[in-house]
């Protein structure tokens, strides 16, 4: 750990925290509003890293949502959440700034229960932590889920958009070998995830360490580094602890471990275009508006070979905003497309899975 992760929150931090409380609500028969969710879904993504050191109630804990409320993870809990569970399960997991509400208005869950019998279920959590935690944390609840699903799961499906596909593709890579969830996944989908990391955050790293150069903008540079480490890990894609612990923070090339897609599993990654084409100018530099196109395929001069996506395992959308890839109709439209066809378990991968996860 380093000491930025372990760093009580500042007295301004404090008093945004206290304020952001008094104005959100923190009882949890209030999270389901929109208003309330949304606020602390910023402040976590910005201040959660802090708020989960200093016990702050204010801070999201990684769980399966319903409705806005938490589920417990239990025999009970589940049935009583999904009465009608099916075996086949697709878990989606939500990106920075946001919550699992965010799903709701393009209906992803919804509309794959309806055309191909999954049960959706989504999940909260706390985005200004480590991706490389939300990681263990997301392998912690599918296991438990495995474990007290109403019926026997016989299929997961791991939905990730933006940062949430980091999460996805962490908690594969760090899961035990044993872990029950795993050889149930046959599929993730990523909706704009930045596998080789995000230009705007190497941006306010930079900018950052320029501001804190000149005193007239220390004040700015000290507002830059007060970012969560979640969005610092950003930066590179990071997913394992490996990646960042012992590291200094404002470290320019940072440390990437050749993390291979997990075997066995179908892995599609969808990139929106701001542009028309995914070699233009402008695919380049800001892709989707957020995320490079060449950073949601794992795709680059530098990238490992191993973490890049087949040819044909990219859908690539002109026209749809990051933003957007949680609800667009292209984008489901790829996303039932994949899933309508369930994968030949006689096929390489599939067998190739059947030796567990790797590392």
């Amino acid at each position: 750990m380093t000491e930025r992760d372990e760093a009580p929150p500042t007295a301004v931090e404090q008093r945004l925290m206290r304020g952001v409380e008094r104005a959100a609500g923190v009882s949890d028969h209030l999270v389901h509003h929109p208003a309330p969710n949304g606020a602390r879904a910023f402040v976590n993504a910005f201040f959660g890293d802090r708020l989960d050191v200093s016990g702050s109630p204010l801070a999201h804990t990684m769980g399966v949502r319903r409705r806005g409320r938490s589920v417990p993870l239990t025999e009970d809990g589940l049935a009583a959440a999904w009465p009608a569970a099916t075996g086949d399960v697709v878990v989606l997991v939500h990106g920075l700034v946001v919550h699992e509400t965010a799903w709701q208005r393009g209906r992803f869950g919804q509309r794959l229960e309806e055309d191909l019998g999954f049960t959706p279920v989504t999940v909260r959590y706390n985005t200004g932590l480590r991706i490389s935690h939300n990681g263990h944390e997301l392998d912690r609840v599918l296991t438990a889920l495995v474990a007290h699903w109403p019926v026997p799961v016989t299929r997961i499906v791991l939905l990730g958009h933006s940062m949430g596909g980091l999460v996805v593709h962490s908690a594969l890579a760090q899961a035990d070998v044993e872990a029950d969830w795993v050889p149930l996944v046959s599929d993730t989908v990523t909706l704009g995830a930045p596998h080789l990391g995000a230009p705007l955050e190497r941006f306010a790293n930079q900018s950052a360490r320029l501001a804190g150069r000149l005193r007239h903008s220390r004040p700015l540079a000290a507002v830059l580094r007060a970012r969560s480490v979640g969005i610092q890990d950003l930066r590179y894609g990071n997913i394992l602890d490996e990646e960042w612990d012992g590291l200094d923070l404002d470290d320019r090339s940072g440390r990437r471990v050749d993390v291979p897609l997990h075997p066995g599993v179908r892995h599609l990654a969808i990139v929106g275009l701001l542009g028309k084409r995914i070699n233009s100018r402008v695919a380049r530099l800001i892709g989707d508006g957020m995320v490079p196109a060449a950073s949601a395929q794992g795709s680059g001069p530098h990238s490992p070979g191993s973490r890049r996506f087949a040819e044909g395992d990219v859908v690539v959308l002109p026209g749809v905003g990051h933003l957007a890839l949680v609800h667009d109709p292209l984008v489901y439209a790829a996303i039932r497309e994949r899933l309508g066809h369930r994968p030949d378990p006689r096929s390489p991968d599939a067998e190739a899975g059947q030796e567990g996860p790797g590392r």
